[in-house]
């Protein structure tokens, strides 16, 4: 598994730490929240409003410039659309890993 890169977050801070902090307070509330609500989703079956959320989350995912972990992403949104969880367990795993990350990174 990839890991995630905070190489874009640094580019585009110019190493500004508010500006870096903020953006983490705002990966920290949003990307959890957007997770409950997905996982809400997929178990009322609801895979377009489920699709809806990972295509939220895809754009969390590029920020990271975690190429193979985008790539699980937007395959699991076409197959959301198409009313399939073919990818929600690697989707998970993306998951799992940036909210791992995060924390770690904001202490």
């Amino acid at each position: 598994m990839e890991t995630p890169s905070l190489t874009y977050l640094k580019d585009l801070s110019k190493g500004n730490k508010n500006f870096e902090m903020k953006i983490f307070k705002i990966l920290l509330d949003e990307l959890p929240a957007e997770y409950e609500t997905y996982q809400h989703a997929i178990k009322t079956q609801n895979y377009y409003w489920a699709a809806d959320i990972v295509h939220k989350i895809k754009h969390k995912v590029a920020f990271f410039q975690m190429k193979e972990a985008l790539s699980i992403t937007e395959k699991h949104e076409t197959a959301l659309i198409a009313g399939n969880t073919n990818y929600q367990l690697e989707f998970q795993e993306v998951l799992s890993n940036i909210l791992t990350f995060l924390p770690e990174q904001y202490e």
